[in-house]
């Protein structure tokens, strides 16, 4: 399984101290996780996609890829990674 592929924190300075619009986040976001879930292409049963991307009272959690793309950036996170690997499981993680 891998763990995890777009995430609100343990982010790079480079990325979170950049002025991106929100084609360009879309574009470094899509591309990471073409990269990504590529390389490991046929290796995993499973990706956890997007790691909690929504807060314990279930409105979205604030973050880079949410405050740059809106809420549109988790179905573009999965439709990313399907691309990059058809076969595998893809999953949102959160800790509750």
């Amino acid at each position: 399984r891998g763990h995890t592929v777009v995430w609100h924190s343990q982010l790079s300075t480079w990325l979170t101290s950049g002025t991106w619009t929100a084609a360009q986040a879309t574009t470094l976001m899509t591309d990471h996780i073409a990269n990504v879930v590529g390389h490991y292409k046929g290796q995993l049963v499973a990706w956890d996609v997007v790691n909690e991307a929504l807060n314990d009272d279930g409105t979205y959690r604030s973050g880079f890829y949410y405050d740059h793309i809106g809420p549109t950036y988790i179905e573009t996170a999965f439709r990313a990674a399907h691309t990059a690997d058809s076969t595998v499981l893809l999953s949102h993680n959160d800790y509750n």
